[in-house]
């Protein structure tokens, strides 16, 4: 809770207020400071800061200092260096309701100032955050709370009872699915929908070795895959005893994507979606990691590649499914004898002095062969049941006629449709394997996608 002008205001108003829609922040005062924000601000006046339901937020300040030596060294500096100490510049604002935001980094724009002592500055930021002081009332302590503005589609179990009236008599009942309680290693995570509809509101208590700021980044991926949607949340609450940080933050405007989800066809078998979701968290809350895991980075440049030319998404998803496969036999590295043999080879090839590039070239090409075949490791991966002959099959075909630099041209279209549907079973039986994950998944029969049974065992 937080008191604003004369009433008091809960937390989880923030949501309501700044979540799903536009808003628009009146600023009493808004500092901008240089790199060093002990510093007394570069510009300081009334303003305003706007949000739309996505994107960044624009700001406006009518700066109230007059033009100074400080100023003019510093739109020098905009026009004449890159260095971020020298040009980046931090926003700190305090609202008319006595909200204090901290913006991000940001380089304004100015309006012509050369017939004025004023300046008039306006730009972009890409985060918001404020510290609120709790009160009495607000129960929720100790964990993280992920707002996202999207309308996402997940299988929800727990229901709520709807009555429709007529004046006062109900005149029909139903119900629908509103939220889902899950168990996460123990630590209780709940995923609710607004009574709207626009926001999903998911919170996860803090438990040992899932804490800020990491848990909103692995929630975030997990959803990401299952969901195959570039997905961000608008807002982030993380409650604390006495207090809460809150962000506002930058959000795609379009979040879909032309790779169906990994459940996409059994949207309502909801203990397998969340068994695939945990799976997918716990493998995050293994590594540790504030940064995307490679896995989950690639999968969204994938989504996002998914919405251009076949031709491209082929290429990152081919190329794709090859870092998921090295990532699967990590853990196997070529021996000190097989390394030797290789280095003699390429001394060898090094005495030969008929050509200097194409001996400079051969040694490369020769310094592959420390790293085993991929065809192996890909027959490896069939007898694993992994994946299976028409995987390996699609794969070859696709990588080989674009790694030689050949496009694709509309009489071959139907053919690299069909791979391309093949690469998307395959990249998802390869992420699953990594993540340890068995029971139903997306699959390609050859003429449609399917869900089937995916079990896969550890025998070589």
């Amino acid at each position: 809770m937080i008191k604003e002008g004369n009433f008091m205001m809960f937390l989880s108003n923030f949501p309501e207020k700044y979540v799903g829609k536009s808003f628009e922040i009146d600023c009493v005062d808004v500092e901008i400071h240089g790199f060093d924000d002990h510093q007394p601000p570069i510009f300081k006046g009334p303003g305003v800061i706007r949000g739309d339901q996505a994107g960044r937020f624009s700001y406006k300040i009518y700066n109230q200092t007059p033009v100074n030596k400080e100023i003019f060294n510093y739109l020098k500096a905009v026009r004449e260096s890159k260095d971020p100490k020298k040009v980046n510049l931090r926003l700190f604002a305090k609202a008319y309701d006595g909200i204090e935001w901290a913006g991000g980094w940001s380089i304004p724009n100015f309006d012509d100032f050369s017939s004025q002592p004023y300046i008039l500055l306006h730009g972009e930021i890409d985060s918001l955050s404020t510290r609120v002081k709790k009160l009495h009332g607000d129960q929720t302590k100790d964990s993280t709370e992920l707002v996202f503005a999207d309308n996402i589609q997940l299988p929800l179990s727990g229901t709520v009872k709807i009555h429709h009236l007529h004046n006062e008599e109900v005149i029909r009942t139903s119900w629908k699915g509103d939220h889902q309680n899950i168990n996460f290693e123990g630590i209780p995570m709940i995923f609710q929908k607004s009574f709207n509809e626009t926001r999903l509101h998911v919170i996860a208590e803090h438990g040992e070795k899932f804490t800020p700021p990491f848990i909103e980044n692995w929630i975030t991926e997990a959803l990401i895959f299952v969901t195959a949607r570039v997905i961000q949340p608008r807002m982030v609450i993380r409650h604390f005893s006495d207090d809460a940080l809150v962000f506002i933050r930058a959000t795609p405007k379009d979040t879909r994507s032309q790779i169906p989800s990994v459940l996409s066809l059994v949207s309502n078998d909801t203990e397998a979606f969340w068994s695939l979701f945990t799976a997918y968290l716990s493998k995050c809350k293994v590594e540790q990691r504030f940064e995307l895991l490679d896995i989950t980075r690639g999968f969204y440049e994938l989504c996002l590649a998914s919405k251009g030319t076949l031709q491209g998404f082929l290429t990152s998803l081919s190329v794709y499914i090859e870092f998921c496969i090295d990532q699967i036999f990590s853990s196997e590295k070529s021996t000190d004898e097989h390394k030797e043999k290789v280095q003699k080879l390429i001394e060898f090839v090094g005495t030969w002095e008929c050509d200097d590039g194409i001996r400079s070239r051969a040694k490369s090409i020769l310094a592959m062969l420390n790293k085993p075949a991929i065809s192996g490791r890909l027959n490896i991966l069939i007898r694993q049941s992994v994946i299976s002959p028409a995987h390996k099959k699609s794969w070859n075909e696709t990588r080989h006629f674009l790694a030689h630099g050949n496009i694709i041209d509309y009489s071959r279209e139907e053919e690299f449709g069909q791979y391309r549907n093949y690469l998307i079973s395959m990249m998802y039986r390869l992420i699953l394997r990594i993540i340890g994950y068995k029971g139903q998944a997306l699959d390609y029969d050859g003429e449609k996608f399917i869900i089937a049974p995916y079990q896969w065992s550890d025998e070589t």
